[in-house]
């Protein structure tokens, strides 16, 4: 009987944000629109106990990494946002924030790592660092014929495609897209 309470107490135990945090970041693409607006496009539902570390729009750099909000400053938006999760032919979730006072205000297409993430290396189109577990995880934003697509890796294997849709065509698309796969 006693050990049937302990079995019980760590499973009620393991119902806390660490036993719930997965081991690997999820990446999302954010984009800062023209009204100011932060939008978050994540391939699932965003937990409100996650941290969401932010590329940004720097004035001089380009690319600035990484702002730290947490999840719970985000809620699902009503922005017209045409998104896919291209790995389950599925709508990406779709998230607002307010966009940070020191933020430079122009729009911007970038990536975000949500959950445990250590980054080690950011530019205009990559995103790496390490998971929980010290693995090498990365992430990679490229341009279709109309919108941006955002690849994240665990070594050679996709874990996450999302697709946001511009509204406008690209001249000079950059995607080397892989196949699909989980």
């Amino acid at each position: 009987m006693l050990i049937k309470h302990y079995i019980a107490a760590a499973a009620l135990a393991c119902t806390s944000a660490v036993c719930q945090s997965a081991p690997y970041p999820e990446f999302a693409i954010t984009q800062v629109s023209d009204e100011g607006r932060l939008l978050l496009i994540t391939a699932t539902k965003l937990d409100p106990n996650s941290v969401v570390q932010l590329q940004y729009s720097a004035p001089k750099s380009g690319v600035a990494c990484c702002q730290r909000l947490k999840a719970s400053q985000f809620k699902p938006s009503k922005a017209e946002v045409v998104t896919g999760n291209e790995l389950t032919d599925g709508e990406g979730f779709v998230y607002e924030a307010r966009v940070p006072s020191h933020w430079f205000r122009d729009p911007f297409i970038g990536m975000a790592a949500v959950g445990a993430f250590k980054h080690a290396r950011s530019q205009d189109d990559l995103l790496e660092g390490t998971a929980m577990d010290n693995k090498p995880v990365r992430a990679a934003l490229c341009t279709s014929s109309e919108g941006v697509h955002l690849q994240a890796t665990r070594g050679h294997q996709v874990q996450t495609h999302l697709y946001l849709w511009l509204g406008y065509d690209i001249a000079d698309p950059t995607c080397k897209l892989a196949p699909k796969t989980k």
